[in-house]
Order: C-alpha cells, then sequence, then structure tokens
C-alpha cells in the first residue's frame, strides 16, 4: 500500500515522530515537511503531522490542507506533538476536520505525544517510549487499511 508521511515541525519534534512512522512502514513514497499541495503519486494512506502551536497547528500546513489535490489521497491518519496543555490537541481535531471536509477518509485514532517547549519543558520529549508507540500506531493504522 503506497504511503506518505508528511509533517510540518519548527522544532524538530513532529519530524522525530514523522521519521519514526515512515521507518515502520512499507511502501513510503517520502516523509517530508510540507512539499507541493499534491502528493507525487495516488496514494492509499496519507499520514499527516503537525505541531500545536497556540492551539492550532502550523498556519503553513493549514494552507497545505486547503490546496491538497484530495483525488490522489485515499486515506489519512494524523499525529502532532504539543509542548504544552494536552498531548492530543486542538490541533489535530482541526486537521482531522479539515481533512474530513474535503472528503478524505481520516482514520479516527490520532497519535500526540509531548514534545520539548523552549528549554525547560518537556526537556527529553519525544523520548523512546514516544517513538516506540509512534511506531506501533503507524504498523497498526497501516494494518488495519491494508488490503
Amino acid at each position: 500500500m503506497k504511503t506518505w508521511v508528511l509533517y510540518y515541525s519548527k522544532g524538530g519534534n513532529t519530524k522525530k515522530i514523522a521519521e519514526a512512522i515512515a521507518d515502520e512502514l512499507e511502501e513510503v513514497l517520502k516523509s517530508e515537511q510540507i512539499p507541493p499541495a499534491y502528493p507525487p503519486e495516488n496514494v492509499s494512506l496519507l499520514f499527516i503531522g503537525t505541531g500545536e502551536y497556540a492551539g492550532k497547528p502550523d498556519s503553513k500546513m493549514v494552507e497545505f490542507i486547503r490546496t491538497l489535490n484530495t483525488n490522489r489521497v485515499k486515506n489519512a491518519a494524523v499525529f502532532g506533538t504539543s509542548g504544552g496543555g494536552t498531548a492530543e490537541g486542538k490541533a489535530i481535531a482541526t486537521v482531522k476536520s479539515m481533512l474530513r471536509e474535503k472528503g478524505i477518509n481520516v482514520v479516527e485514532e490520532a497519535f500526540s505525544c509531548k514534545g520539548k517547549n523552549f528549554i525547560f519543558f518537556n526537556r527529553n520529549r519525544p523520548d523512546e517510549n514516544d517513538v516506540k508507540c509512534a511506531r506501533e500506531y503507524a504498523r497498526k493504522v497501516y494494518n488495519s487499511l491494508k488490503v
């Protein structure tokens, strides 16, 4: 099943989780920061990740979703990191809602974990356990959609 892992990461937290997800899966086209507004080819599963910034996904991620060529994406799974507040916050809910509005089938379960915030908060996050859980999430979602 062709899979694409896409993320936006300012501080590297979401990138670390994206790389763990991509490493776990077969047939991953790319794991990359937000590229042009379309997948390079049709994908069965798009893992899409963002950090949470003041309760919102990054504006670059929002713009990407607005211009996403949905004819090339069958399913999406959302993941993210947050330096404060709850691990699964409003940013993930916003991304899921935007994808659904575009008619993409979005996996209900999302993955989220804490990320370091400045130098004082969540200093060692995402940690080894977060990476392990991200890999497990990726495998679970991938296997649930694999035909």
